[in-house]
This record gives C-alpha cells, structure tokens and sequence, in this order.
C-alpha cells in the first residue's frame, strides 16, 4: 500500500498512525522551555555577580558570555535530539514487539514498522530543534548591546519571560484552559529560577 502512495501521504499516515501531534507538541514546549531557562540562567547568573556583587563585565566578557551560551545551546539541541531518539527508539520497539505478540507475526518491513521508524526520526528531530531558537533568543540583547551588559542582560530576562508567557498561553489554549493561568504557571518557573541562582550567587561570592 506505502509503494503506491506518495511520500508526503505517507508521512502524513505515519503522522496518524503514531500519534505524533501530541508528541509534537509535547516535545515543542519541553525543548523551548529547556533551552530558554538554560541559558537565561546563564544570564541572570552573571547578572547577579554584577548588581549584588560589584563584578565588572566588560564587551569581551559579554562575547565570551554569548559564545558559551551558543556552545550551551548547541550541546543542549544534540543531548535532546540524541536523547530523545534513543527513548524513542526503545519504547517504540517495544511497542511493536507488543504488537508481534498480539498479531503472532514479525512486523519488520510492514507499514507499522515504517511508521514507528519515521515517528522515532521526527521525534529526535523536533526535541532537538526546539531548543535552539528558545535558547538563542536570550543572546540576542547581548549581542546588540555588548558595552552595556546590565541593559542587555535585562532586556534579556524580560525577552525570555514574556516568550515564557507566550508559551504559556499556546498551552493554556491547548488544553482549552485558562491561557492567563497557563502563562503566568511557566513564568513562575522563571522566577524561581532567578531567585535560585540570586541565591547561589550569594552562597557562592
């Protein structure tokens, strides 16, 4: 049936067979929000060594501090992407070997096993490109604005809450709940993340 139908009707099957909406979505919103706290994190860290401690960040540091959340972003796509093939791969396997049992026959070349292959390719993709953007948009302040690193770094935090906020209320619309209540719940998490790494930098300096 798969040779006499074309390839994007293909994956578009695949697409239905294995549930891959909500996997999607799912893996979209944990990789936006993985790669934004990450290196936001980053960020506040430095900033809280500047206004609470009296630390000086000059361009070269605030290039320095972007090219480490650039290699944080990249190493964080690859752990993603990897991690999520390899999760994938496992349950995915497992539910075909659930399968082979119940229809008491190998599945190896059927339509089955060509689906769960593209959904288990698809999923490391996506989990390891969500990150990226989310994670880069942090840096961008700094790049534009390198000689005045508590402005940009500023304009940093308050970019990542508001698309905080943002990815929020895409959930909260998702689940036909409060969009409001969905946003401000991936907010919070934010600012625990601030006061945690305040509180770090004064246990630390």
């Amino acid at each position: 049936m798969a040779n006499s139908m074309g390839r994007i009707e293909c994956w578009k099957l695949y697409w239905r067979m294995t549930e891959l909406g909500s996997l999607t979505r799912r893996y979209i919103v944990i990789g936006a929000f993985d790669g934004a706290l990450t290196i936001v994190a980053i960020v506040l860290g430095a900033l809280a060594a500047v206004v609470f401690f009296g630390s000086i960040i000059g361009p070269l540091d605030v290039r320095i501090l972007v090219s480490a959340g650039f290699a944080a972003a990249i190493g964080l796509a690859i752990s993603s992407g990897w991690g999520a093939y390899e999760a994938e791969r496992v349950e995915r396997k497992l539910e075909i070997q659930q399968l082979e049992k119940q229809m008491q026959r190998p599945m190896d070349g059927c339509m089955v096993d060509s689906a769960v292959r593209f959904a288990t390719i698809w999923a490391s993709f996506i989990h390891g490109f969500s990150p990226l953007p989310a994670a880069i948009l942090p840096l961008i302040p700094l790049m534009f604005f390198p000689f005045d690193f508590i402005l940009a770094a500023a304009i940093s935090v308050i970019i990542t809450m508001v698309f905080l906020f943002a990815l929020g209320v895409w959930m909260g619309r998702l689940a036909k709940a409060s969009m409001l209540a969905g946003g401000l719940r991936i907010v919070f998490a934010g600012v625990v993340t601030a006061i945690i790494l305040v509180a770090l930098a004064a246990v630390f300096n």
